[in-house]
């Protein structure tokens, strides 16, 4: 997983917590995408969808995977 990656996911979930009119707080790839954002499971739903539009790459196509960390899912697009 590269950097710009890393960073792909951070700018969706920043857009995601605007769109949510949640603050945007500082994340940096040992994030955990919930409990560092104040997300809900809709709302990280609309940043999987939000990385699938950027990347055009759905790694949840065949079931969830479980990722915690802002890097776990940042690692599951591929570069």
């Amino acid at each position: 997983m590269s950097q710009e990656t890393v960073q792909l996911v951070i700018d969706s979930v920043h857009e995601v917590l605007q769109e949510e009119g949640l603050e945007a707080v500082p994340l940096t790839g040992d994030s955990n995408v919930l409990e560092d954002t104040g997300l809900d499971s809709l709302a990280l739903a609309l940043v999987v969808v939000k990385l699938e539009e950027k990347t055009g790459q759905d790694p949840f196509a065949n079931g969830f995977i479980n990722f915690q960390t802002v890097g776990q899912l940042a690692a599951l697009y591929k570069d």
